[in-house]
């Protein structure tokens, strides 16, 4: 099972022009890569060549220090919203061109619809030009499809909750049970708040 999966601690710091990772349980565990992105991939192979293992049968848990400062924290806070911001940039635009297509659909001009959406009338045209046919994979767009009626896009709630469960899944499962714990409070809290008064 997942929640069973070793755990190796990685130290990453600059030296040299190279980033270095330590794995801190195994001798010898030790690589460098000019690119930072290139961490996760080499860090892998290294643990699953010394250990024997596929590269997905453990965890690693980050730290990056340089010197004396633990840069850990700012670090993977960066990475989370950069994330969020890529799969919320790609549910903008799917959200887009869904209520591009249906204005388009009612009947509204391309300047009609530019002036709701806040683009010109040209990109309207190229947005409805290079989009085609309507097809489940578009509306599953970041991985996400809402059934019902409209136009089968993401909301923002919907994404939030895709968002939380993503940063769960990546998280070891002594951690993942507190923020699962946590978020299911919150939204505990935020159905009450939401009850029609009376």
């Amino acid at each position: 099972m997942t929640d069973q999966l070793p755990v190796y601690s990685v130290v990453v710091s600059r030296e040299d022009d190279l980033w270095v990772a330590v794995v801190e349980q195994l001798p010898g565990g030790a690589t460098d890569v000019e690119r930072f992105g290139e961490l996760p991939d080499a860090v892998r192979d290294l643990v699953s060549t010394l250990v024997g293992v596929e590269p997905d049968a453990f965890w690693i848990e980050w730290r990056y220090q340089q010197g004396d400062a633990d840069l850990t924290h700012v670090i993977e806070t960066f990475r989370q919203w950069e994330r969020l911001a890529t799969q919320l940039s790609r549910h903008r635009d799917a959200s887009r061109l869904a209520a591009v297509r249906d204005m388009r659909s009612a009947g509204l001009s391309y300047r009609e619809i530019a002036d709701v959406i806040e683009v010109s009338h040209q990109r309207i045209g190229q947005l409805l030009d290079k989009s085609g046919v309507v097809d489940g994979a578009e509306k599953a767009l970041a991985g996400v499809v809402i059934d019902g009626p409209g136009s089968g896009v993401a909301t923002p709630f919907d994404m939030l909750v895709a968002v939380l469960l993503d940063s769960a899944r990546r998280l070891p499962a002594a951690s993942r049970s507190g923020l699962l714990a946590t978020a299911a409070s919150l939204l505990r809290e935020a159905s009450v708040d939401l009850r029609p008064a009376g």
